[in-house]
């Protein structure tokens, strides 16, 4: 079973991203699967399954030869509503640590609880990519891909 709470540091700010509710979780890496599938596919095609479970860091895997480009394709096909959804969701499970302990980075009513959330796109996406993962790692438990979400979380912790 994976870790119930990942901590994060991110710009010098310490993030605790917790898991979703089961059923919640479920519904959400269903619709994420049609997304996440093309993307991984050419990380998969003719790789050696052993390399992917024995993986410890992206410097493990041959990307010569990988369109980049084409695997974030699928990305740019969400419907914005959609999108949001996924955001609300992977930003529901994400606090942050202030002097008076951890709090939601997203308030009740929707706003950021920290005023940097506002303005910073790549510190929300980053967040959101460290939900999905935290998320996504019991899915793929005894998994070739295990050996590349554990890569992924081992060395993006500290971005």
């Amino acid at each position: 079973m994976s870790e119930r709470f990942k901590t994060v540091t991110i710009k010098g700010r310490e993030y605790q991203i917790s898991k979703w509710p089961a059923r919640e979780g479920v519904y959400i890496v269903t619709k994420l699967s049609g997304l996440l599938a093309p993307m991984f596919a050419p990380l998969l095609q003719g790789a050696d399954a052993q390399k992917l479970l024995n993986a410890k860091s992206p410097a493990d895997f041959d990307l010569h030869g990988i369109d980049i480009a084409s695997m974030f394709k699928p990305l740019a096909s969400i419907p914005e509503a959609d999108f949001l959804y996924l955001q609300d969701k992977c930003l529901a499970v994400v606090k942050v640590k202030l002097p008076a302990g951890y709090i939601n980075v997203v308030n009740d009513n929707g706003s950021f609880a920290i005023e940097d959330l506002e303005e910073d796109s790549m510190l929300i996406l980053t967040l959101m990519v460290h939900a999905i993962l935290h998320n996504l790692a019991g899915f793929f438990d005894g998994s070739p891909l295990m050996g590349l979400f554990g890569a992924t979380q081992a060395t993006s912790s500290q971005t």
